[in-house]
């Protein structure tokens, strides 16, 4: 699923120059109380003006938000990762599963900062993680920035995605911080 990257209300999409050499391209955007207050959320960016779900309420849970990619195994998938959040709910501490990029933009453009897998990351402050544990990817997402990673999914099949920073009732719950990756045969 290739979905170009828009931009939201009124922020700013990041579109930082990337040179990626795959044949899939995922975007997501990481929506702040998308399904209500609380109720955070990975969107498929052209489901943003289209899909909006219905609010929750003390007594109901959000409506559905379909946020399952569909890529083919054997082939380089670059994801990239646009969190509008800004929120900031624990500093990440562990190991670079697999190379990734986080922009951050500024007054004087866009600053990159890239992590090799195994680099060690110390307190770095994320409001969401994009954790894929099936596959041990775990990639911190800060707050107001964009991510990129690229995979190879080696094997059809279904891969549970989701957030592990403790980020409200979203959490866990299917179509919010939550959601799957269908690799089918090449």
């Amino acid at each position: 699923m290739s979905v170009a990257p828009k931009t939201v209300a009124s922020t700013t999409t990041l579109t930082p120059t990337v040179a990626p050499t795959t044949a899939e391209v995922v975007n997501l955007d990481v929506i702040p109380d998308w399904g209500g207050a609380g109720y955070d959320a990975f969107v498929i960016p052209s489901y943003v003006n289209s899909t909006t779900p219905t609010a929750a309420t003390n007594t109901t849970k959000p409506g559905l938000n379909d946020n399952n990619i569909t890529v083919p195994a054997g082939v380089s998938v670059t994801f990239v990762i646009t969190s509008i959040d800004t929120g900031v709910n624990q500093n990440f501490t562990g190991t670079a599963s697999t190379d990734f990029t986080i922009f951050n933009d500024s007054a004087s453009g866009y600053i990159a900062l890239h992590y090799s897998k195994g680099q060690s990351v110390s307190k770095l402050p994320v409001g969401h993680t994009f954790t894929i544990p099936s596959l041990n990817i775990n990639i911190p997402i800060p707050a107001d920035t964009l991510v990129t990673f690229t995979y190879t999914f080696s094997n059809p099949g279904v891969y549970q995605y989701l957030c592990e920073t403790p980020c409200g009732p979203g959490m866990g719950l299917n179509g919010y911080m939550n959601g799957y990756v269908i690799v089918t045969s090449s």
